[in-house]
C-alpha cells in the first residue's frame, strides 16, 4: 500500500474542476491531516451558465468566490494562478507558474486532468500536460494521478479509485454551490452519484454491490518504496 502523502496538490483549469474531480478525495486525504492545496490555473471568467450567456458577463472573482464556499471549513487551500480561460496553451509560462507552485508547496501526489480525453475542454487538456511536464523536475513528487473527465466518448481507463461513500453528500453540496454555472449537467447530483457508483462497479463490483462510491483516476506514476529514513 502506498504511504501516506505529506503534500496533495491538485491542479485544475477552472473553478470547479476539483470539485468535480476529486472533491472527495481531497477532503479525505485533509481530514487525515495531509497538507491539501488546489491550484487552479484561471478564473473562468469565459465560463458562463447556459442559461444567462446571452445577458451575463461574469466578474473576475465570481467564479473563485464560489471554490472559496465549496472548499469552506474543509482546511484546504485555494490558490489561483489568474489566467485567462478558454486558450490556455502547455507552453513555458504555464509549465514554469504550476512547476513553481509545486516546488513552493513541496508536492508530493499530484492530481490533475487526464490526458485521454481528446474531446474534452482544451483548458484541461493544456493543464494536463503542463502539469505532468512540470512534476517530473520536482523532486517530491512520487505520484501523479489524472482524475476522470465528464467529456463523452473519452478513452478514459481508471485503475485507481478512492472510496468517498462518507463525503459524498458534501461533494454533492460543494458543487451546488456553482451558481454561475447552473444548467450544466455534469454539476447535477444525479450525475454526481451515478458517476461515483460507476467508478465502482468497473473495477471494484463486489463494494460497489454494498453501496460504495467512488472517485476514479488513472496513475501515471505510482512511487511505491522511496528511499529508507
Amino acid at each position: 500500500m502506498l504511504s501516506q502523502p505529506d503534500c496533495v496538490v491538485a491542479v485544475v483549469a477552472h473553478p470547479d474542476d476539483a470539485e468535480l474531480m476529486c472533491y472527495g478525495t481531497l477532503c479525505r486525504f485533509r481530514r487525515l491531516g495531509v497538507a491539501v492545496t488546489v491550484v487552479i490555473a484561471t478564473n473562468g471568467v469565459n465560463g458562463v451558465s447556459l442559461t444567462d450567456r446571452d445577458r451575463v458577463r461574469l466578474g473576475e472573482q465570481e467564479r473563485l468566490a464560489e471554490s472559496a464556499v465549496s472548499f469552506a471549513d474543509t482546511g484546504i487551500e485555494v490558490v489561483c494562478l489568474g489566467l485567462s480561460d478558454g486558450a490556455l496553451r502547455a507552453d513555458r509560462e504555464l509549465i514554469s507558474r504550476i512547476e513553481s507552485e509545486l516546488v513552493r508547496l513541496g508536492c508530493t501526489m499530484l492530481l490533475t486532468h487526464s490526458q485521454h480525453s481528446g474531446n474534452d475542454h482544451q483548458d484541461h487538456l493544456a493543464v494536463a500536460k503542463a502539469a505532468s511536464n512540470a512534476a517530473t523536475r520536482v523532486p517530491s513528487c512520487t505520484a501523479i494521478l489524472h482524475g476522470e473527465p465528464h467529456a463523452p466518448r473519452n478513452t478514459f481507463r481508471p485503475n485507481v479509485l478512492v472510496d468517498v461513500t462518507d463525503v459524498l453528500a458534501d461533494k454533492v453540496k460543494a458543487l451546488q454551490a456553482h451558481q454561475t454555472q447552473g444548467g450544466r449537467w455534469y454539476l447535477s447530483e444525479e450525475y454526481t452519484r451515478h458517476r461515483a457508483a460507476e467508478a465502482g462497479w468497473s473495477l471494484t463490483p463486489a463494494r460497489a454491490a454494498h453501496g460504495r462510491y467512488f472517485e476514479a483516476f488513472e496513475a501515471s506514476l505510482i512511487t511505491l518504496l522511496g528511499p529508507e529514513d
